[in-house]
């Protein structure tokens, strides 16, 4: 029977887990990748399954709404890795009611709870479990990856909109207050001077002069 410490020390190993090094570890994982696709490097999906995650990605792109074929990309991936968490939980669920029910099968007077707890006292359900955990470990990582990456490119392009808008504004603002050109001024119109007018004209007539007594 497993202690507490060796329970709590497997746990903190199938972290730590690098995967198989042997030709027949990898034969076995490659096998597990076929089956559920967890461990699979090419994304898998049932004919099934693919209108669930069609639905599942359509929720990320109304979250997200990807504006460039990278944005486009990234949640491609986090479409794919929150699909891999949902497979990795539907099947640690699925695991613990199979063994719950195996274990009550052989001893039938065990309570679910009891049954349960044989997961964390016996060698070979721990085994299994723990590959269970690695892999769900697995896929939460790459979706956490995944989420903090799309939103960190859409942040920095969601700032260099905010800053082309506000160089815009400013553009805008300095058009406006420039005044308008005005038509240059034409020829200034002189007023006639009616002194001028008095002043041309003689101031006697000669002939009338000439006649006129001394």
């Amino acid at each position: 029977m497993a202690t507490a410490a060796q329970i709590t020390a497997n746990q903190l190993n199938a972290q730590r887990s690098t995967g198989p090094r042997t030709e027949a570890g990898k034969q076995t994982v490659s096998r597990n990748a076929r089956t559920h696709g967890l461990a699979a490097k090419k994304f898998f999906l049932s004919d099934d399954d693919k209108p669930l995650f069609a639905e599942l990605r359509e929720g990320l792109v109304e979250h997200y709404q990807p504006a460039t074929d990278h944005e486009r990309l990234l949640l491609e991936e986090l479409a794919e890795a929150k699909w891999r968490c949902r497979t990795a939980r539907s099947m640690e669920a699925s695991f613990f009611e199979i063994v719950i029910d195996d274990v009550r099968k052989a001893d039938p007077a065990l309570t679910r709870e009891h049954a349960l707890a044989q997961v964390f006292l016996r060698d070979d359900l721990q085994k299994r479990m723990r590959l269970m955990m690695r892999y769900l470990s697995s896929a939460e990582r790459a979706a956490e990856k995944a989420r903090k990456e799309l939103e960190r490119v859409i942040a920095i392009r969601g700032e260099a909109e905010q800053l082309e808008q506000q160089r815009a504004a400013i553009l805008a603002n300095r058009l406006c207050s420039v005044p308008a050109p005005q038509a240059p001024a034409g020829p200034r119109a002189v007023a006639p001077n009616p002194a001028a007018r008095n002043d041309s004209r003689p101031d006697s007539d000669p002939i009338s002069n000439s006649l006129s007594p001394a």
